[in-house]
This record gives C-alpha cells, structure tokens and sequence, in this order.
C-alpha cells in the first residue's frame, strides 16, 4: 500500500465524509472510496460500516486506523529528519591550504563536494605550510590542508591520505630510464631540492652516510620553482608523484619510482583542539578521504 492511501484512510476516518476528503486531496469521492476498497482487499477484510446510517469503523478499522496514525506520524517524523539533516550540511567552510594541496590534491574533491553538498560554501587561501599551520592555531580558519603536518601544541592532525614520492628529472638524463631508482644512484647528481621535502620520512629515515647526496645546488619553498628548474635540465628532485602528472604526460619531466616504493608525502587536515565540527566540516573532511579518480 502507498503512503497516499494510508493518509487518505486517515482523513476519511477524521472528517467521517468520502467528500470532504475527496475535496481535500483534490480527487473525486469515487477515487477515495477505490482507495479503500483497494486497503481492504488488501488486509482482507472491511474497515468501514457502509450504509446510510452514521459513520464508523470496523472492529478490523479501529486497528488498522491506529497504526496507519502511526504509521504517517513516523513518516512525516522521517522526512522532518532528513530534511533537518539537508539543512545542516549547509554553511561555510572556510580553509587555509598549501599551494601544493590547494593546487593538485584539493580541486577533484571540491570538485565532488560542491555537487554533494551544494548548499555548502567553501572558502579556501592558499599559503605557505608553515603560514597555514599559524592560520588554523590563530583561529583565522576553521580548518587547514598540508603535507608534512607540524605537530604543534594546542593543533589537532588527522591525516587522510599519503602520496608516493618519485624521483623526478628531465626526460633526456640517464636516469629516466631506470625502472627504479636505489638510493646509490643518486650519488654525484646536482640536487634541486622542495623545502618542504627535508620534513618527509624519506629524509628522517635517511642514513647519515648518504645525506650528502642531497645537498641541494638550489632549493626553493614553492614546488612550482622546482619543476620549473628540472624542465631546463638543471637538476634532479624528489616530489610527490601527483603534483607532476601532468607534465610526466606532457613528456616535459620523467617520475621514476624508487626500489621498494615505500616512500611517501603525508597529507593531513589540521584544526585547533576541542574545536566543534559543523556537519558541514565532519562531511568535507569524510571527502577529503575518499578515493580520487585520477583524470585521464
């Protein structure tokens, strides 16, 4: 049975009158009187006395009323309910992210979130790691989106997800070809370093003998610069495999993994502690952790 003819047993029952219900519900009184001869057919049984005399239920009517009140209360209680929960996906977010996240990792899922949750508006600047992190602990965003995150007093991390890092150098250098990189293959190269890359585990795990290997001849806080320096030959890096598909597939740089592939740039959400999450912030950080479909 549809909630429709539940809900026009109980108008029928509540006016005592097949016309005033008709008129309600803006069908013809034969309509109505369908609709419940379709309910006892299927419950097997009459629900209403028929007759000139007063209107009334059946002993089987009297139940079957009582539960269908429940039954449309429980349902109009359910639509209530989502439609405070659509309500409160609502609301702003606004975040600080590094250039590297806000420019390669954020957009697909802004992207996702935007049509999930369109009643949301996200505010986003973009900055440099370490200003991110004083943003989020000086309550200027409500939440921040890094790699390497710093841990830092009164600053909660959440990581959600980790990048592999590539061994990244211009298409022609003799390493290009290499299946996989060793550490030892790295010895004599002319280094170009992302500043942000001395705070990765591939560099906390390092042996000292071989940190000399990345003494780096330039170095740079932005990731851009980097990429733009290997593009001209001038050197080697090491990067998160994301933020150089694109120019891998426009041959302009070469990723090579290293042996094993164990290394990898962590990516994280940072808020204040104790901070309160709106619905709106618990939704875009469940986002952030969904897998991304890698375009093309």
């Amino acid at each position: 049975m549809k909630m429709g003819t539940l809900t026009v047993f109980c108008d029928v029952v509540e006016t005592k009158s097949f016309t005033r219900t008709a008129k309600k519900h803006a069908v013809t009184q034969s309509a109505v009187s369908q609709q419940l001869s379709a309910m006892e057919t299927a419950l097997g049984g009459p629900l209403v006395k028929r007759g000139r005399h007063k209107f009334q239920l059946t002993p089987a009517g009297e139940v079957c009323h009582r539960y269908c009140l429940e039954i449309t209360r429980l349902a109009g209680e359910m639509g209530k309910r989502m439609q405070q929960a659509r309500d409160a996906s609502g609301g702003l977010i606004e975040l600080a992210a590094c250039y590297s996240v806000g420019l390669h990792q954020l957009p697909p899922v802004l992207d996702r979130f935007r049509r999930d949750f369109p009643k949301v508006e996200v505010r986003v600047r973009y900055e440099h790691i370490d200003r991110v992190h004083e943003m989020v602990l000086a309550d200027e965003v409500q939440l921040g989106l890094v790699a390497y995150p710093r841990r830092l007093p009164g600053l909660a991390v959440d990581p959600f997800r980790h990048e592999r890092l590539m061994l990244v150098c211009h298409p022609r250098h003799p390493l290009a070809a290499r299946p996989a990189i060793k550490m030892r293959d790295l010895k004599e190269q002319t280094f170009v370093a992302w500043k942000e890359i001395r705070s990765s585990p591939l560099f906390k795990g390092m042996p000292q003998n071989l940190r000399h290997y990345f003494e780096p001849v330039h170095e740079f806080s932005e990731v851009e610069m980097v990429k733009r320096v290997v593009e001209m030959d001038g050197g080697i890096a090491i990067l998160p495999e994301v933020l150089v598909r694109e120019e891998v597939a426009d041959r302009r740089l070469a990723a090579v993994p290293f042996e094993g592939g164990g290394y990898t740039e962590p990516l994280a959400v940072i808020q204040r502690c104790r901070r309160t999450l709106s619905p709106a912030m618990k939704n875009f950080i469940q986002a952030l952790k969904q897998p991304v479909p890698v375009a093309g």
